[in-house]
């Protein structure tokens, strides 16, 4: 695994709580409205979105959830790279199959052949598998609707890792099949103007906006934050990433 799983390697670090911060900001959603599948996409790209999804999946594993990564980016995925899995198979791969049918009686084992187990426990990945020709083609095909319907039964949560919106049509076409959608900006990063056409285009296809993490947050910014956390946990601080969960309007 890549040493930018801080909540694995440092879970008491600074920035653990605050991804732990934001799985509590989940979690009290997800009591009253039942959420289990939630989209995490950017405005642009090296945002950080995929680096969220990687803590914030092993943040929910911590709290005794079943969780799976869908690395739904079809054309830059990286979360098998995250997790160290060596595996051209996936997400792409199921789009694809023929096989995957509500009428075929070995469903299950089909939509399995693209799950893999992590080095952590309770955590499971569909990693995005052969990057296909027509990425945002086989995103719409029937497929999808009958892969997240069966995995729903399996899992507490699912987390779809999915690509800039902005940049490409492919999360549009998914924001409406997840329960709530989160978008990760970064300080510095992100303009006001595209993070405002991000939330456009959800809200145009019927996505549910969650809130927004602000992401990389600069070290003079965090200082009061991490004396006061260090002087109550008595622990190393490591500077690195720092998301909160924010609304927006």
């Amino acid at each position: 695994m890549k040493k930018d799983l801080i909540i694995h390697e440092a879970p008491k670090s600074p920035v653990s709580e605050a991804i732990r911060t934001l799985r509590t900001s989940i979690t009290y959603k997800m009591t009253k409205t039942h959420d289990k599948v939630f989209l995490i996409t950017s405005s642009s790209i090296e945002e950080g979105k995929s680096w969220v999804v990687s803590n914030l999946a092993i943040a929910f594993t911590q709290s005794k959830q079943k969780v799976l990564i869908i690395d739904a980016d079809l054309r830059k995925g990286r979360q098998a790279n995250i997790f160290s899995l060596n595996s051209s198979y996936g997400f792409s791969n199921a789009l694809d199959n023929s096989k995957i049918s509500n009428d075929n009686n070995s469903l299950d084992e089909e939509i399995q052949k693209a799950i893999f187990k992590t080095q952590i426990d309770n955590l499971f990945i569909m990693p995005s598998g052969m990057f296909p020709s027509k990425p945002s083609e086989l995103l719409e095909n029937e497929q999808f609707d009958i892969i997240l319907e069966n995995l729903k039964d399996k899992f507490d949560i699912i987390l779809l890792d999915a690509p800039p919106i902005n940049i490409v049509t492919d999360s549009m076409i998914l924001c409406n099949k997840a329960d709530s959608v989160i978008i990760v900006c970064a300080i510095g990063k992100t303009k006001r103007d595209s993070l405002v056409e991000t939330k456009k285009k959800i809200k145009n296809m019927g996505g549910n906006i969650l809130g927004v993490v602000i992401n990389k947050m600069p070290i003079d910014k965090l200082k009061e934050y991490t004396k006061d956390y260090t002087k109550y946990n008595n622990n190393k601080i490591i500077k690195i990433e720092n998301p909160k969960l924010k609304n927006i309007s």
